[in-house]
């Protein structure tokens, strides 16, 4: 259980820093874009497509997991000052456990929905030219994935400190 524990993390942040660096190579595109546009009347075609498809569906999901690690989700706790600390740690599982099916549902669905698009062959045409795009549809099935198991074993881990411990120091790295 630990090495799954240690994988999911390693996975999780290396996604994270994947999805870093779609948000670094967006800023060069499109800065080199907007600057051959500007200097020399140059236009690159595929910019909107690429950010659009390809730049932000990465920095969409494939942080997703790394940030249910470092406990960064958006999260509304009205009631929790108000419970004991064993209450706390079973309504922290239960809306882990609630996560980890949602995300399930998603990276089922999404995993259809990027073979299908895979089977196809989508692309999407740009004046002339014809771009594929099916890869893009991955980002979101594997992101979602990830993030199933680690909500899951965030849940277990609320249960078992052995296991959550190894969590809560992968939470705390940068």
């Amino acid at each position: 259980m630990r090495r799954l524990v240690t994988l999911a993390a390693i996975a999780a942040k290396t996604l994270g820093y994947i999805g870093a660096l779609a948000v670094v190579a967006m800023m060069l595109h499109i800065s080199l874009d907007v600057f051959l546009r500007n200097a020399f009347r140059i236009s690159l075609d595929t910019v909107p497509e690429i950010v659009a498809r390809y730049y932000m569906t990465a920095l969409a999901f494939l942080p997703l997991a790394w940030l249910e690690i470092r406990r960064d989700m958006i999260s509304v706790e009205l009631l929790d000052f108000t419970l004991s600390a064993r209450a706390r740690r079973v309504s922290d599982a239960l809306v882990m456990v609630l996560a980890a099916v949602i995300y399930g549902l998603l990276a089922w669905t999404n995993w259809d929905k990027a073979l299908s698009e895979t089977r196809v062959g989508t692309l999407v045409e740009i004046a002339t030219y014809k771009m594929p795009v099916w890869h893009s549809f991955y980002f979101s099935a594997l992101g979602f994935t990830l993030a199933t198991l680690v909500s899951a074993l965030l849940a277990i881990g609320r249960f078992f400190p052995a296991v959550g411990a190894r969590f809560e120091e992968a939470g705390h790295e940068r």
